[in-house]
């Protein structure tokens, strides 16, 4: 049984893991908004009890929270009464996933912004909280600050969704805006985006495109009614790509974006990230720097849109917040028992093949400037039953070659991708090909 103080009145005790930045702005906001939410509470007020680190005297160092209230010791953590309610802002997995269940398995309801977490032990993690009368809330976890996880839950309750697409990750929408307003080179925008605390000192989790695949795994699981694993997603990172096609994108009326993909296929479900060519006139192309958005189509509702701040100290404390008032008030328990909507409920994703999903491409090849080349490029993409879009040799030159430019109509990956390969066998082309994905949004 859960414990009392959230179905009950007076004071309802929160625990926190954690005490970096995000946990910092949680116990801001529940310092100096308290009058606030104890008036949306009807009076019940929330309080900080303790807080869990790994390195007391440093988390004495940030002023963040009273000192009094930090404790490395989990078993002391644990016995602080009249607590029904943990947020969990450490992030990562290996102690905080033994934290995470110790809390459930006390009954204890979990705020998380723990993605990487729920991503790979979501099922179990659900499960746990169910068997024990807990609940998970995770807003947090996916979109920073924008509301997506109440929008899946609940707002959008009525609809079969059709897909999700959007931008994920703050760290690489950051660096593209750079790269594509600014013209720099994908190390200077990194670096950049590391002094501005936009990206850690190790980015690789976030340019690989793991952090948003893991992300969308969430989603997906919730927004399709699939357990999906993070390590299911295919992801493709922005490490690679080269400000020439950065630049031949915004010649032809793109930009190009770090996209996370879920679309119904037939039976099953296509999940993606990777860099995308999206039209100049859609709202995805519009969102810069560390913001986030998310395009979301059902189908009774059609295309709604969710912009905001995808990271940083508040916008994500707003959210951890929020879910600690939600399940305080004691709607969100009810609704996390009774309803079947979390993965622990849904059966294994069922993903078909990328190879043969469909899609328009912007292609790149470096050839030698000589006649014939072009003819026989078309020839090989014509052989692989590519049709061909648009082709041009462009003037810039990459030592003895030239790139040409190509995009297509709808084709297969699979297809491509054999065509891209024998056309790199070519004498007369240098270096890997360049395939990105030309976005055509979903209709409604």
């Amino acid at each position: 049984m859960a414990e009392s103080g959230v179905n009950g009145s007076g004071t309802v005790g929160i625990g926190m893991i954690g005490c970096g930045t995000v946990g910092g702005g949680v116990a801001r906001l529940l310092a100096e908004q308290s009058a606030l939410y104890q008036s949306r509470l009807g009076g019940k007020r929330l309080e900080l009890r303790r807080v869990l680190v790994r390195d007391v005297a440093k988390a004495k160092g940030t002023g963040l929270v009273a000192p009094a209230l930090l404790t490395a010791d989990a078993d002391a953590f644990f016995a602080t009464p009249d607590m029904p309610i943990v947020v969990e802002v450490a992030g990562g997995r290996g102690a905080v996933s033994q934290h995470f269940r110790r809390a459930l398995e006390a009954s204890k309801h979990v705020v998380t912004a723990n993605k990487s977490l729920l991503s790979a032990e979501g099922p179990a993690l659900f499960a746990l909280a169910r068997a024990r009368g807990a609940s998970i809330a995770f807003e947090a976890s996916c979109g920073g600050g924008i509301p997506i996880m109440t929008a899946l839950q609940f707002g959008l309750m009525a609809n079969r969704i059709e897909a999700v697409l959007g931008i994920l990750n703050g760290t690489c929408n950051y660096i593209l805006t750079e790269m594509v307003q600014r013209a720099k080179p994908y190390a200077t925008a990194l670096k950049e985006a590391q002094e501005k605390g936009f990206a850690e000192a190790d980015p690789t989790l976030d340019v690989s495109g793991r952090d948003a695949a893991q992300k969308l795994a969430v989603l997906a699981s919730l927004a399709f009614g699939a357990h999906v694993d993070g390590e299911q997603v295919g992801a493709e990172g922005i490490d690679k790509l080269d400000v020439a096609d950065i630049h031949f994108a915004r010649e032809m009326g793109y930009t190009i974006k770090l996209l996370a993909i879920g679309q119904r296929a037939g039976d099953g479900l296509s999940l993606r990230v990777a860099p995308c060519f999206v039209p100049d006139a859609l709202p995805l192309a519009q969102v810069h720097g560390s913001f986030n958005a998310l395009s979301v189509y059902g189908h009774a509702n059609g295309h709604t849109f969710y912009y905001g701040r995808g990271a940083g100290q508040m916008p994500t404390a707003s959210a951890v917040v929020s879910d600690v008032i939600n399940v305080a008030s004691g709607w969100y328990p009810r609704a996390f028992a009774s309803m079947n909507l979390w993965c622990d409920r849904q059966p294994p994703v069922k993903l078909v093949d990328p190879a043969q999903q469909s899609s328009r491409f912007y292609l790149r090849v470096n050839a030698k400037d000589v006649p014939g080349v072009m003819g026989k490029i078309s020839t090989m993409l014509g052989d692989a039953g590519i049709s061909i879009a648009g082709i041009s040799q462009r003037e810039v030159s990459v030592g003895k070659f030239v790139p040409v430019v190509i995009t297509t109509h709808q084709a297969k990956l699979g297809a491509v991708r054999d065509a891209l390969a024998r056309i790199k066998a070519l004498d007369a082309t240098d270096g890997d090909p360049v395939c990105i994905r030309i976005i055509d949004m979903p209709e409604g």
